[in-house]
């Protein structure tokens, strides 16, 4: 779990103001924090907003955070994961 504080959310707003949807702009921070607090490991993110995360703006700034690949269904993150295929 990701504690909530006034410096992480602080620290995040810029990348949170690409997005219109008030939780978005509140979960981003900390999908951002977690990826970058896993540097070493793969990174991947699931959501079915393709519009809202999908965007050139948001998707930048999830590659900045480390996270390479994104997926809008399921269904393709279970072929990515059974395909062995890395990022």
């Amino acid at each position: 779990m990701i504690n909530l504080t006034a410096a992480l959310i602080q620290k995040n707003l810029k990348p949170a103001l690409i997005l219109e949807e008030p939780t978005d702009k509140l979960i981003l921070p900390y999908i951002l924090k977690h990826a970058c607090s896993q540097a070493a490991e793969i990174k991947a993110f699931l959501s079915e907003k393709s519009k809202e995360f999908g965007s050139k703006k948001v998707q930048e700034t999830l590659r900045d955070a480390g996270i390479e690949k994104c997926f809008f269904r399921s269904q393709n993150v279970l072929g990515w994961l059974n395909s062995g295929q890395s990022l």
